[in-house]
């Protein structure tokens, strides 16, 4: 049968440019190469604003609240349900808390369906409203992993037969080592060849838990001299983290890069990729870890969300339990020690990405969601 290409309204809140924000990017550029008529609504000052743009992909700029607050609610979804109206959008697909909302209540007056991702490990019932929204405003959820559709469950009451769980994926040709990036960046940062480079991108928050992978580094330099750290990224503890490495004595091993526009081609100077996430602050499935993946790097990762689906514990990289500095340590020092397993590592964890996340894979499992809830098939 010939199923009728929809024309999807893409739905983002925040005023930050993260891993869900890239999500909708992605999605929109592969959905609208497949002949769908594509409409991302996010804020006009977000990154995610200008890379739609350029990508050519349609824009629907809304005023969203800053920090994705709870105001205007009325006001922002009746903009949006006469833009559905005036489009003849077929589907709304929201992300964030606040546009999962005001995305549900808009396409609840237009009549059409609402599909609605869910992109981190917390509950997103927090009053009468999203008990309401959820319950009947919401036709299917998507889960980013196991962990994520188990607490929809679990917290949410949402049935399970309305979830279904899609792991994120990369487009596997943007996405690869290349050695010329390599060497510019690590030229750009003073890093020799013969130095090891671990590397953590991530935003700088509390549950991101670089706090544990500076300890465990610190360890580690005591062990080898020819080692550094790079963590890319910013945010609220930056200069904690930063004051952490001079109290540590790590200072000079430790690079800061700030935001990067160019964070995907920073993982093409790694070595080693670290990522130490705690409990409590919502981490789920992050792309942080697939770019590792795809640049063929080997993985120290805590065991956090749905983070050990991204590795084979032993086989492409090593899992550890939050906060166990000592145990992360002891990993980073043995593939700091021997290149030959971070380069058997490192194959492995392309493989992985190739066989379970690719951005191809992720969108066909998208699209029958899609045709599931509308059963528009012709």
């Amino acid at each position: 049968m010939i199923m009728r290409k929809l024309s999807i309204l893409l739905l983002n809140a925040l005023d930050i440019y993260g891993g869900g924000e890239f999500y909708v990017y992605q999605l929109a550029k592969i959905l609208k190469s497949r002949g769908y008529a594509i409409t991302v609504s996010c804020r006009n000052d977000n990154l995610l604003h200008s890379k739609c743009r350029q990508a050519g992909i349609n824009i629907f700029p809304v005023e969203y609240p800053e920090n994705s607050g709870t105001g205007k609610v009325r006001k922002i979804s009746g903009l949006i349900s006469r833009y559905i109206t005036d489009n003849r959008i077929d589907i709304v697909h929201s992300n964030t808390n606040y546009d999962r909302t005001v995305g549900a209540f808009a396409a609840r007056s237009a009549g059409i369906k609402h599909v609605s991702n869910v992109h981190s490990l917390h509950k997103t019932s927090h009053n009468i409203t999203h008990w309401f929204r959820n319950k009947y405003l919401i036709h299917h959820f998507i889960a980013d992993g196991n962990r994520v559709r188990d607490l929809l469950m679990r917290e949410d009451n949402i049935p399970e037969n309305k979830i279904t769980s899609i792991s994120l994926g990369l487009d596997l040709k943007l996405n690869k080592m290349d050695i010329e990036t390599r060497e510019k960046i690590r030229n750009e940062f003073g890093i020799r060849n013969d130095e090891i480079l671990i590397g953590n991108s991530a935003r700088m928050v509390p549950f991101k838990g670089q706090e544990y992978l500076l300890r465990a580094f610190c360890e580690v330099n005591k062990q080898a001299a020819n080692i550094r750290l790079m963590i890319v990224g910013d945010g609220e503890l930056s200069d904690f983290l930063k004051n952490l490495s001079v109290e540590l004595g790590i200072n000079d091993k430790v690079i800061f890069t700030g935001f990067r526009s160019d964070i995907k081609e920073m993982y093409s100077a790694f070595d080693i990729y670290a990522h130490t996430s705690i409990e409590g602050g919502g981490e789920a499935f992050p792309f942080a870890i697939l770019y590792a993946l795809a640049n063929e790097l080997p993985l120290v990762i805590t065991n956090v969300g749905d983070m050990s689906e991204m590795a084979d514990n032993g086989v492409n990289g090593f899992i550890l339990n939050e906060k166990d500095v000592k145990g992360i340590s002891d990993k980073l020092a043995e593939l700091c020690r021997d290149k030959k397993l971070r380069n058997t590592m490192g194959k492995k964890s392309r493989d992985l990405l190739e066989r379970k996340f690719s951005a191809d894979k992720m969108a066909d499992d998208i699209e029958k969601v899609y045709y599931k809830v509308i059963k528009d098939i012709i």
